[in-house]
């Protein structure tokens, strides 16, 4: 090469001076840079392609849809159960004045001369309660009791057998009632007992909440519900209800307890 085109020269044509170019070699040197671009270019392509189809519309979420469920069928969402309302105290009954009574005199024989207490005309009993002394008062029903002598001590008072109180429904006990097998388990029952309902709109939501009542034998009792849907979603959370497996009691201080329970659940259609 001569010296005056050596500055005017790459340092590829330098290296490959009197040497076969068309072997191969020269080519491929020659040619690297641009196959490098073009490559790195097409990989780029494809990444941001990628990022396209795991992150379509921005960051909007998409709703996973079982595979084995049809589009028209139900989704059950089961939500924590909502706080319970405060119990309303009940209002103490109204007094009511005693009913008017008639002193009872018992008849006795005695002379003329002698006095006694006079018996009560019968139009004076109509409709009053025969007692040891005379009230005024308003007329007995025939139920009201008249008022009882206090008790001196001097005699022996029959002994009333104790009434039996009905164990308290708790609105929270320190270990709550559960479903056999937990929530996944629940939700598992309801979705394979509760039936799609027709008119549902596509991305619709129905809402209904059952509250029952888990006794100490764990069935389930009382069943109401706190919020409804709708006729045919409020019949049909009736229907899966009263045909739900005992559950697991709740307890406190170490004893099975009555407990209240709530069940929100939502009726969804997947958007089309």
């Amino acid at each position: 090469m001569e010296p005056s085109t050596i500055l005017r020269s790459d340092a590829l044509d330098i290296l490959f001076e009197n040497r076969n170019k068309q072997y191969g070699a020269y080519t491929l040197r020659r040619d690297y840079p641009r196959r490098l671009l073009t490559a790195m270019a097409a990989m780029t392509g494809l990444v941001l392609l990628a990022f396209g189809f795991i992150f379509p519309r921005g960051n909007k979420p998409t709703k996973m849809v079982n595979p084995f469920l049809g589009p028209d069928s139900v989704t059950l969402v089961i939500l924590p159960p909502p706080p319970p309302p405060a119990p309303i105290p009940p209002l103490p009954p109204a007094p009511t004045p005693p009913a008017a009574t008639e002193q009872y005199v018992k008849p006795e024989i005695v002379p003329d001369n002698q006095h006694t207490d006079p018996l009560p005309e019968m139009k004076d009993l109509e409709d009053k309660i025969i007692s040891t002394e005379t009230i005024e008062g308003p007329v007995s029903d025939g139920l009201t009791r008249p008022p009882q002598p206090e008790n001196t001590g001097t005699g022996t008072a029959p002994i009333q057998p104790a009434k039996e109180e009905a164990p308290p429904i708790l609105e929270k006990a320190a270990v709550m009632p559960s479903f056999p097998g937990g929530l996944g388990a629940l939700q598992r029952w309801l979705s394979k007992n509760l039936r799609p309902q027709d008119g549902i709109e596509p991305g619709q939501r129905v809402k209904v909440i059952a509250r029952f009542v888990v006794d100490v034998n764990g069935n389930i009792t009382g069943i109401r519900l706190t919020q409804s849907g709708g006729d045919p979603y409020d019949q049909e959370v009736l229907r899966v209800m009263n045909k739900m497996p005992k559950w697991n009691p709740g307890q406190q201080n170490g004893e099975t307890v009555a407990v209240w329970y709530n069940i929100p659940i939502i009726f969804t259609s997947p958007e089309e």
